[in-house]
């Protein structure tokens, strides 16, 4: 029994998230613009830029693993170094790969290519095919 339900997540299709590259290492994920995604001031509002690097560092930490292998996420901290507005990219990479853990990193640009936010993540790895059984 696979503990994956969603190839993508409904959470993540919700915010318009898209994943754009898994390769060396590193996961590139974007989300584009919404109405609904600002906060009072007008900018992107900073639990959905939360929930950007969740998705992109998850991402990150299950590359080169099985397709039903997941990653919870065990700790995470988001600086938010500016106002965010517009389309964003995030793009997350895997500093540290044990058989269990994963730590991650990333940084979220805004259109001008400025570096808006920044996070840190700890992961729990979950095997795919089995895991989770017994």
């Amino acid at each position: 029994m696979s503990l994956v339900r969603f190839h993508e997540p409904p959470f993540a299709e919700h915010l318009g998230l898209r994943t754009v590259r898994e390769e060396g290492g590193e996961a590139e994920v974007l989300m584009p613009f919404m109405p609904a995604l600002q906060n009072r001031k007008g900018d992107i509002h900073g639990g959905a830029i939360a929930s950007l690097v969740d998705n992109a560092m998850g991402i990150a930490a299950r590359i080169g693993l099985d397709r039903d292998a997941a990653a919870s996420t065990l700790s995470m901290t988001v600086n938010f170094l500016s106002p965010a507005r517009g389309d964003l990219r995030c793009i997350a990479r895997c500093t540290k790969k044990g058989r269990t853990i994963r730590f991650v990193e990333c940084e979220v640009l805004d259109r001008q290519g400025e570096v808006v936010a920044t996070a840190v993540a700890t992961f729990k790895i979950f095997a795919g095919g089995s895991a989770g059984q017994g």
